[in-house]
């Protein structure tokens, strides 16, 4: 199989190409993300070019970008995955888009191709993993072409903070449960506090998973050391609430936003989790109203936080409902076999090449 008619296709380095080269690549990454969110306004060139640069020391991910005969950006593909993580090796993230003016010719499963061949010497157990939005109805189109399933139907719900009923989130962010008190962590994590967050993050593993091919995920030290090298580089400031049992020391829950201020009118609610054994103190709700009383003071920027929530964990969509979140649009994390994907390219053979 060769590239369409009319399009070459080349890896792409952020760190190798030149900064017109870049800014390129990072306006139509700027054009992809509008099209999925056309409402917001259009995301800082620089924020982009700086999370394309950013790289954590564990990161590994090959990046290839079509041109069309003008020699104008028209698509792209990602592959990549953290060495670092302890479990789920085999899962591989991906991400293929294709500027609107050039769907339909075979591109997104050329950019595809180029995917699986990088991934060629990692392992025939592979799977492939990427989110659609129903805002962008191609991409649901494309997965099915090629094979690929949803596994886990999600929808991303967000919050007004011009409409928060400030009283309300105070008085929530006073619960304070007996036994119990809050961390406030802007920064790396401190060495003491690595292992009650690392506790804590195991709480993740109760989010509903679907019908997807992935394992739990176990946290480590290198794991939290890299993603925050990452946000280093990529100017995203993180904050992070964690929730300490008094009495032993554990890690009780968590919950963490991520903000960067070239894109200040957004705020993205990243996990949160509360342990087993320590549900029943409403202290999923503490740990989010204490954060979004700071946010409101302190953020004042910002006018929306958002977060995604699988359709079925009913438990933290109760939650995000009693704080005021709304569905916004919906999505799915779809999945794709190595086996699979290498017959959608026409390479069935393991190994083989272009």
């Amino acid at each position: 199989m060769t590239d369409p008619q009319g399009y070459r296709i080349e890896a792409f380095e952020a760190t190798k190409v030149s900064r017109a080269q870049l800014r390129e690549a990072a306006l139509f990454q700027q054009s992809i993300s509008h099209e999925r969110v056309p409402e917001d306004p259009l995301m800082a060139p620089e924020a982009i070019e700086a999370r394309m640069l950013a790289q954590a020391p564990g990161e590994w991910h090959a990046l290839f970008g079509a041109r069309d005969a003008r020699g104008a950006v028209a698509g792209f593909s990602f592959v990549g995955w953290q060495k670092n993580e302890p479990g789920n090796q085999h899962l591989r993230w991906c991400e293929i888009a294709v500027g609107q003016g050039h769907r339909g010719r075979g591109l997104g499963r050329a950019l595809l191709r180029r995917a699986v061949q990088a991934v060629a010497d990692q392992g025939d157990d592979i799977v492939f993993m990427g989110q659609v939005t129903d805002r962008v109805p191609a991409g649901a189109k494309f997965g099915r072409a090629i094979g690929a399933t949803p596994g886990l139907e999600m929808k991303t719900n967000q919050l007004d903070l011009m409409t928060v009923d400030r009283a309300k989130v105070r008085e929530w962010a006073d619960i304070a449960p007996a036994g119990y008190r809050l961390e406030r962590i802007d920064g790396p994590v401190p060495a003491e506090l690595i292992a009650p967050y690392i506790e804590s993050a195991s709480g993740m593993n109760d989010a509903p998973r679907g019908d997807l091919r992935m394992d739990d995920w176990e946290l480590s030290e290198q794991q939290i050391r890299d993603r925050e090298t990452w946000q280093k580089q990529a100017g995203i400031e993180r904050w992070l609430i964690l929730a300490v049992h008094e009495a032993s020391g554990a890690g009780a829950g968590f919950t963490e936003v991520s903000y960067d201020p070239r894109v200040p009118h957004l705020i993205w609610q990243q996990g949160t989790a509360v342990i087993d054994s320590h549900r029943g103190h409403r202290i999923g709700l503490w740990m989010k109203a204490v954060m979004l009383d700071r946010i409101l003071d302190q953020r004042t920027n910002a006018r929306f936080i958002r977060t995604g929530n699988a359709n079925t964990n009913a438990q933290m969509l109760a939650i995000n409902t009693q704080l005021g979140f709304r569905p916004a649009w919906s999505s799915a994390l779809w999945q794709l076999t190595l086996a699979d994907a290498r017959k959608a390219v026409g390479l069935e053979r393991a190994g083989a090449t272009a």
